[in-house]
């Protein structure tokens, strides 16, 4: 078995590998792609922007994502 923070950073890798692929896709829609929890790819999400890796450009509703690598 992993220990937990691998699997979350791996959680963490595929949340930016799906907004890197499409910078207009929404939490929703990644949590119907991954099969998980809107809070969770949402707590993802904050942590890859507190982390530096992603930024919110324009709203929720007709924004998107910008990479920061």
């Amino acid at each position: 078995m992993l220990p937990l923070k691998l699997q979350i950073d791996t959680v963490n890798d595929t949340v930016f590998s799906i907004i890197k692929q499409d910078n207009n896709i929404t939490a929703h829609e990644i949590s119907e792609r991954l099969k998980i929890s809107v809070s969770t790819v949402r707590r993802k999400i904050k942590e890859l922007r507190n982390n530096g890796r992603i930024d919110r450009i324009g709203s929720d509703k007709t924004g998107h994502w910008k990479i920061s690598e």
